[in-house]
This record gives structure tokens, sequence and C-alpha cells, in this order.
């Protein structure tokens, strides 16, 4: 979300519709700390983000003590990082073996910004993509990636869905758990507003997913809010 009406004015020029809204939802990056990195203390942690929106997950993780750090393409987006006094560096995450980015970092996360249909067909580059977020992260790190499923409409829906298979099989080859996301609300729990019949998590030294007693509180309530608001904006159309 933006803060201020100068942040508003700085986006209004960025590329991406859902970029320039200024009440983008926070939703998803407190969740997903509580629900997958349990056992992971981030405080000092070095930690990457692909795509970074808002800058919402960074935000929430520097809360926690670690150094936040993004990569971005889009001008606005950059200065709105270095606004917030991150370190943004700047590449088009198409071309991400290729860009500089100097050092090892604890963490990579990345929500959406990738998406395995930038190589569709040619699954040693898509291979040499996935390589390339791993070998950012030191031996010892973690990644946290959901991959958008935007595609080509010439695509049909077995085409679609064996090339995300092929993608997750990949991220299987090189040590990833996967974790199917198993709903669309669930989904939009997480800040996934992604619409695909198979949408997937897949981590990388971190705890397998589970659900806690907090966790499953704060979904029934997410849910509880999100119908009354639903049917609260029906009413008044």
């Amino acid at each position: 979300m933006l803060k201020n009406s100068e942040e508003i004015e700085l986006l209004l020029s960025a590329r991406e519709p859902g970029i320039r809204d200024p009440q983008r939802s926070e939703q998803g990056p407190k969740e997903i700390l509580c629900d997958f990195f349990k056992d992971r203390d981030v405080n000092g942690q070095r930690v990457l983000e692909l795509g970074p929106g808002h800058y919402e997950f960074c935000e929430t993780i520097r809360q926690r003590g670690a150094k936040a750090e993004a990569v971005e393409l889009d001008p606005p987006v950059i200065e709105l990082g270095l606004r917030r006094k991150f370190r943004v560096w700047p590449g088009n995450l198409t071309q991400l073996p290729s860009l500089t980015i100097y050092g090892k970092f604890d963490g990579l996360f990345c929500k959406g910004s990738n998406n395995p249909f930038w190589f569709y067909g040619n699954e040693k580059t898509l291979r040499t993509y996935i390589v390339a977020m791993v070998n950012l992260v030191k031996p010892n790190g973690w990644l946290w990636i959901v991959s958008s499923p935007d595609c080509s409409p010439t695509l049909t829906s077995t085409q679609v869905i064996q090339w995300l298979e092929i993608e997750a099989r990949i991220y299987r080859e090189l040590g990833f758990t996967e974790w199917v996301i198993p709903h669309k609300v669930i989904a939009s729990y997480y800040g996934i507003c992604f619409t695909h019949s198979r949408l997937a998590v897949f981590t990388l030294g971190l705890p397998p997913h589970s659900w806690s007693a907090y966790s499953i509180m704060r979904l029934i309530w997410f849910c509880l809010n999100s119908f009354f608001f639903r049917h609260l904006r029906k009413l008044f159309k």
C-alpha cells in the first residue's frame, strides 16, 4: 500500500495497473511468514525479493530484522524502493541469469514476478532460470517462490498444465518442496491473486507448510471479512 500523496503520484506512471493502485492489498506477507517460516529466524539476514510491488514483503521482513533488497525494472517502482531505504537492483527478471547482483543472500522471495511461460517449450532455459535463482542464495539459505501462470491464450489448458508440471518437476529435482494451494480463497489469504487450477508454492530450506491454531483462526477471520465485504459491495451497487 502507498503511504502518502507523493508515493501515489510517483506510481501513476508505473507499467502495471495493479502497481498504480494506491489501495493495493497488503494481505499476504505476515501470513506467509507465520505459516512458512516457523523455524526460521530472519533477523540479520540479507533477503532478496524479485518484483517487490509496493514492497509489502520487504517492509514486513525488515520489521523482523532482515535487510531486504529487491530486483525491479520499472523506474517508478525502483524510486519507491529507494525512497523507503531499500537497495534495488535494476534489471529485467526475464534476464535474471545475466543480471549483475553482488553477493549471496540468506533468502530469496518471489511471489508471482517470475513466469515459466517466458520459456515455454524450452525446458533447458527454464531450468537455467530456476538454477539462477538458487545460485543467488547461500548454501544454507532459503527460497520461497510462487510462479505466475499467465500465458498465451493460444495455449490449450492441457498444454498449460503440462508445462506447469515440467516446472514443478524441475523444482523437485533441485530439492524444493512443493505445496499445491488447495483453493483460491487460501491463495488470496496469502496475497496470491492468480486464478488457475494449479497454483503451487515451492520452498527450499524452509519447513513444510503447516497450519497452526493461530493461522487457522486468521484464515477463518479472513474468509468472514471477505464474505462480508463482497456482499456489502453488492448491496450498494
